[in-house]
């Protein structure tokens, strides 16, 4: 199998947590240089390989290493940037999610990466989790039937204030959680995304949203999440033509409720419950998603081919993020063209890509 070598930029929170112990884990992957504007920080990979390069500067990281792949978990404004040095480099890319702050800057990207032709992908664990695919399979069998609604509740008590610079607490909450819980409802509607509506509420310096979506293939989604809970949560329900419905539970466990089944071996009933949750051998990485998606976007690598999860993917995701901040009548945003004419002002005139990046600020917030 071909060794991938790899370049990692941002030794934060996210990284040193999740995707560096994953890729530690990952068979065939060679972890080449580590760029952090903090030297102590960067210095840490150490502990696991000694004597590789790091730097302060992404330019560096390319000169010293020639890395087949970059893997950041930076913020969006630095996701954004580095993709587009990474593909115009002809360098495959991985950002932790978001990639970016809006759908004119995604479809920007999805427009170098055409151009480009590297793989890329974002960081969206949710749709890699065990639990998640076991899903999958379940709902795709013939005995399951059409899935004609999804339901899905995100509870989360933050973020209460704007995240990375933005001025919206709102889109914050969007791309830091909700853009899981968003995205899982567009795979599992199986079409393209036909309808949207959404409604905001705030109170005080939290929010609720509640949005609904509607796809060619005749399936609904409903997602009901925000800031106003005080904890975290994440379920979903997903109803079937045949009169099934399936559950998911925390990313954990998965209850399949069927109608009477008289040929059952426990006799006919009027409800049957099956159950199934990961193994207890099963690891923390591999269960949650952080090693599927890892594996699946060096895979797409190796068979040069689109990873599931790579900037395009993630297109109608954004259209439900612009869509729900366009219609909240709370939103004082900048205008998002203006935004986005300014963010290219600035990327033009940046000496440094890595200086305007604080890499120290984490992408997961759950």
């Amino acid at each position: 199998m071909t060794v991938i070598d790899i370049g990692i930029v941002g030794l934060g929170v996210q990284m040193q947590e999740n995707l560096l112990p994953t890729l530690l884990q990952m068979p065939n992957v060679r972890i080449v240089a580590v760029c952090d504007l903090s030297a102590s920080r960067a210095a840490q990979i150490h502990r696991f390989i000694p004597e590789v390069p790091i730097t302060d500067s992404v330019d560096k990281m390319l000169s010293l290493a020639s890395p087949d792949a970059l893997v950041l978990a930076c913020p969006p404004q630095a996701h954004r940037d580095f993709a587009l040095q990474a593909m115009k480099a002809g360098i495959h890319i991985f950002v932790e999610k978001p990639p970016c702050f809006t759908l004119d800057e995604l479809s920007m990207l999805v427009e170098a990466n055409r151009s480009s032709r590297v793989v890329t992908g974002v960081g969206m664990n949710f749709k890699f989790a065990k639990p998640v695919q076991q899903l999958r399979e379940m709902t795709l069998s013939e005995s399951f039937g059409d899935t004609l609604h999804i339901q899905l509740n995100h509870y989360a008590s933050k973020p209460r204030t704007p995240m990375w610079g933005l001025d919206s607490t709102l889109r914050s909450f969007l791309l830091a959680q909700a853009i899981h819980t968003i995205d899982l409802g567009i795979t599992f509607g199986g079409g393209e995304l036909t309808g949207i509506q959404s409604r905001v509420q705030h109170h005080e310096d939290s929010l609720l949203v509640n949005a609904e979506f509607v796809f060619s293939s005749g399936t609904t989604a409903s997602v009901l999440c925000g800031t106003v809970f005080p904890y975290f949560e994440f379920d979903m329900k997903l109803v079937s033509s045949n009169s099934t419905m399936v559950e998911l539970d925390n990313l954990w466990n998965i209850t399949l409720h069927e109608p009477e089944h008289g040929t059952r071996a426990t006799g006919a009933a009027k409800r049957w419950r099956g159950a199934w949750q990961p193994g207890p051998l099963d690891s923390g990485y591999e269960r949650s998603g952080y090693y599927g998606e890892l594996f699946g976007f060096f895979e797409a690598i190796r068979q040069k081919k689109p990873f599931e999860a790579s900037f395009e993917s993630l297109l109608p995701t954004y259209r439900v993020i612009e869509h729900i901040c366009a219609n909240d009548p709370h939103n004082s945003e900048i205008p998002l063209g203006i935004a986005a004419s300014a963010a290219r002002h600035a990327r033009h005139e940046s000496h440094s890509l890595l200086s305007n990046a604080n890499l120290e600020t984490g992408s997961n917030v759950l």
